[in-house]
């Protein structure tokens, strides 16, 4: 795996492997001394591109690059570089490898920068840099969640059978969100969830896990280790609600002498009120412990990142759209059997005629396709609008003459317009299909874009929106390629 953009890209068998080799550079990060395998000729050049305040993390990194004796570059804050100016994430990139990056270490408030960096430097040639993700808004901290995973195996000696507690902002942690997807339920790991209605974990970060919700902190006394969050108020844009939630939850000594005597406390930092000072130096509470796990997995990261920049990697493409025939005759011998009303191809006898549109749908596409400049000079195009159907009651017809689709375009559509028939007509003959649902759908504009606002298709110019269509519990589910967040199908298309 070239790159760390979150822990889904890692996979469960790569995030073993990387707690096992970050375990083994315990002993130098003690010693303060370099492992044998830093130790080469060309040692690559490391970016710290730290767009968000950081003080373990960066730091971390910044120490582990020191130990492994490799040359490293600190740029805190966008107003160190020029997308203070409006630069985009993409041109910022390039510039950066242009420099000399080899490895590049990002934390942005945007989600999915990380994977969208990492697709740009490849698309410009620049096929030998690897992308870390150091947090990306409420979206994926990995790095995090392997020195979390470290600390659970140095302290528990195992990382299953055991129950776990979580409490505090569940919904905007995402510290919270990448740990949970690195169990399964064969870890027979029980979690506890506590935290206000408003701060609920997601749905999406709780399937197939054994979980418990609740808003009392009593419920964690059975827990072996409880992971504490502060509620992340940068992420709140309303007051109201922030107000709401803040101050909820504390922990004090008397709420720690109703858990378990050898309980063990986590918590990510930093913490803001809901660890009380008089318990910060209870042995139960390992916090420090936690962040000096920051340096040996951050150590190991590195090497990691080093070892694979140099595997090849394929961009993304398009996967192949499914058509089905239904029927092709002659143009004059499928007209002469229509009813007269429903004679849409009459004056068309070169191009596409999409039929069985939802009711509505046809301006929608029709913006989309002048959007995607699918029209040639001699295209013209015609709507029937809210017109009788017997599959959809009422529906939408558009008549595009002189306009062929490509196959993105034919998926795009079917995903806007499920019922969608496409006629096909070429030297007097037409061919009706239908495209079977997409399993991914990608638009090269701005037309479609991802409901969530701080994904990163929504702050770069040059991000283009990618799903993925799934099936989850029997239910449809589209999922962003960048940020990773999962919506139905209808919120995808409020944003047209």
């Amino acid at each position: 795996m070239k790159h760390i953009t979150s822990i889904d890209a890692l996979g469960r068998e790569e995030v073993d492997k990387i707690v096992k080799g970050a375990r083994e550079m315990i002993p130098y990060a003690r010693q303060r001394s370099t492992p044998p395998q830093a130790k080469i000729e060309k040692k690559p050049k490391v970016c710290l591109l730290f767009l968000e305040p950081s003080t373990r993390t960066l730091g971390s990194y910044e120490e582990a690059a020191r130990l492994l004796g490799w040359p490293t570059r600190i740029i805190s804050g966008p107003e160190s570089t020029s997308l203070a100016k409006k630069e985009s994430f993409a041109n910022t990139a390039r510039m950066l490898a242009i420099q000399g990056a080899q490895i590049i270490i990002i934390r942005s408030r945007e989600e999915g920068v990380s994977t969208f960096i990492a697709e740009v430097l490849e698309r410009a040639g620049f096929s030998q840099i690897s992308i870390q993700n150091a947090g990306d808004g409420a979206h994926e901290h990995p790095s995090q969640t392997l020195l979390d995973r470290l600390t659970i195996l140095e302290t528990l000696g195992r990382l299953k059978n055991f129950t776990f507690g979580f409490l505090g902002d569940l919904k905007y942690s995402r510290t919270v969100h990448s740990l949970l997807k690195t169990f399964t339920p064969e870890d027979n790991v029980r979690f506890r969830l506590v935290s206000c209605p408003e701060t609920r974990l997601p749905e999406e970060y709780k399937r197939g896990l054994d979980v418990f919700e609740s808003q009392s902190v009593e419920d964690l006394k059975d827990c072996d280790i409880v992971y504490v969050t502060r509620i992340q108020e940068e992420r709140y844009s309303d007051p109201v609600e922030l107000k709401r939630v803040k101050g909820r939850y504390r922990i004090t000594l008397d709420v720690l002498e109703k858990w378990k005597k050898d309980v063990k406390i986590m918590h990510p930092l930093p913490y803001v009120d809901e660890i009380s000072p008089e318990i910060r130096f209870d042995r139960r509470l390992i916090l420090d412990k936690q962040s000096w796990y920051g340096i040996p997995t951050r150590m190991y990261l590195l090497l990691w990142s080093q070892r694979n920049r140099f595997e090849k990697t394929v961009l993304s493409g398009f996967p192949e759209v499914e058509k089905k025939i239904i029927k092709e005759v002659n143009i004059n011998e499928y007209l002469a059997s229509r009813k007269k009303g429903e004679r849409y191809f009459r004056p068309l006898r070169n191009g596409t005629v999409l039929d069985h549109l939802e009711s509505g749908t046809a301006e929608k596409i029709e913006r989309y396709l002048k959007t995607e400049r699918v029209f040639r000079e001699d295209s013209v195009i015609h709507s029937i609008e809210n017109v009788p159907s017997q599959k959809l009651k009422r529906k939408d017809v558009l008549i595009l003459e002189n306009v062929f689709l490509p196959d993105k375009t034919l998926a795009l559509i079917s995903f806007i317009a499920p019922q969608t028939t496409f006629n096909i007509v070429r030297d007097n003959r037409i061919r009706k299909m239908k495209v079977e649902p997409p399993k991914e759908i990608y638009s090269q504009t701005s037309f479609l874009r991802c409901p969530n606002s701080h994904c990163v298709v929504n702050h770069d110019p040059e991000a283009r929106p990618r799903f993925r269509i799934l099936k989850k519990e029997g239910k449809e589910v589209v999922r962003c390629n960048y940020c990773e967040r999962e919506f139905s199908r209808e919120e995808v298309l409020r944003t047209i």
